[in-house]
């Protein structure tokens, strides 16, 4: 099957938003598929920091040129150009298309309508309705905004052969207001593929601190719950000096303003800048606990599933009632914590009791990419 992959964030970037469409895009290649990419333009320097992904960057690819100065209408009509182009030149069995960034759904209804080419979107996350704050959401700004690209997202859901997502959750939200669309949910997972034979690195210097981490984004999906942790682990840290916060990722201005505003010591905490996803997960194998921190109620963040296969102590910080809350508890060593107290008697019941893995049950595998990539393997065979 000849398949067009339509991913501005894809390897070479540095993103996160690289990891379920990588993982996926080597499921296509194992089966047989050829795959041609356009994504967003990368300068040099960027394709140094995933160069060992060779198998993907050195794929057929087109280019569009993009920077964050680039509005919703212009993005969406370069690569509408771009599409177009590769489309008239090629024939595609189906056209695969991941979002977000969003501005590059509305050309499934030119996959259709010009080409007649089956076309699938795969949410990593909402778009319309993807809810962090109710006050956010309802901003008169926010609101004309969401009028505006209603019937984008609409008319990009009614040609779309497969609308699928990564909660059950979002499922049912966009079940609900699109009524005539095929959705389906594939869930993210840990790279089993790529860790199979990772080893446990020894080169390691925090072996005499008690380390919590977080691998991916830490305060960026709400500053006040980022106040709240680093607040708590001010707390801590009079009781157990040798605590280390230790954030796997990049950099973000909201992790630098929740420390300021609670005044937890900035040298107890670490932020690695970008690191490849096996590096990242070495380092994980080191921490005594892990963090989650997100507000949102449906959503379930990729890195979920590699603290499932580190398996240690997990911390859910956020409101009740998600999706994550309802996850993180279902593992007997799993804490959802909701305010400072929570989290300061949870940290302290961890450190004290020697708590020192998620779960002794064998369902790991349950929580591979690798399973659900052969679930979409599944979904896309039924297309045809």
């Amino acid at each position: 099957m000849r398949i067009l992959i339509v991913s501005p964030l894809f390897p070479p970037s540095a993103s996160v938003a690289i990891v379920r469409i990588s993982s996926l895009a080597h499921a296509f290649l194992k089966r047989g598929h050829e795959l041609t990419i356009i994504r967003n333009e990368y300068d040099d320097e960027v394709k140094q920091l995933l160069n060992s992904n060779t198998e993907l960057i050195d794929l057929k690819t087109y280019k569009v040129k993009m920077d964050q100065s680039v509005r919703f209408p212009e993005a969406s009509k370069r690569y509408k150009t771009v599409f177009r182009k590769v489309m008239d030149n090629n024939n595609f069995d189906l056209v695969f298309i991941t979002a977000g960034p969003f501005y590059t759904i509305p050309l499934c209804q030119v996959a259709k309508k010009e080409y007649n080419t089956k076309c699938i979107i795969d949410y990593r996350d909402l778009w319309i309705f993807d809810m962090r704050k109710k006050l956010d959401f309802f901003n008169p700004i926010s609101i004309a905004k969401k009028i505006v690209y209603f019937p984008i997202e609409k008319k990009s859901i009614k040609h779309a052969d497969l609308v699928v997502t990564v909660t059950e959750n979002w499922k049912q939200i966009l079940k609900k207001v699109y009524r005539n669309g095929k959705f389906e949910v594939i869930a993210n997972g840990y790279d089993d593929e790529q860790l199979h034979q990772l080893g446990f690195t020894q080169d390691y210097p925090y072996n005499e601190n008690f380390v919590i981490s977080a691998f991916g984004k830490l305060s960026y999906y709400s500053i006040e719950y980022g106040v709240k942790f680093f607040s708590a682990m001010k707390i801590i840290s009079e009781k157990y000096p040798n605590l280390l916060i230790l954030h796997i990722g990049l950099p973000e201005k909201e992790t630098e303003e929740a420390i300021k505003i609670s005044g937890f010591d900035r040298e107890k905490y670490i932020n690695t800048g970008f690191v490849k996803y096996t590096d990242g997960i070495q380092l994980l194998q080191h921490s005594n606990v892990n963090v989650i921190i997100d507000v949102r109620k449906g959503a379930m963040g990729t890195k979920f599933y590699d603290y499932v296969y580190i398996n240690k102590p997990l911390i859910y910080l956020g409101k009740k009632n998600t999706q994550l809350d309802h996850l993180v508890n279902r593992f007997e060593n799993g804490f959802s914590c909701y305010n400072e107290v929570d989290l300061v008697d949870n940290i302290v019941k961890i450190i004290d009791m020697e708590i020192s893995s998620l779960t002794n049950k064998g369902n790991m595998r349950n929580y591979s990419r690798s399973k659900q990539n052969g679930k979409y393997l599944t979904l896309i065979d039924e297309l045809f």
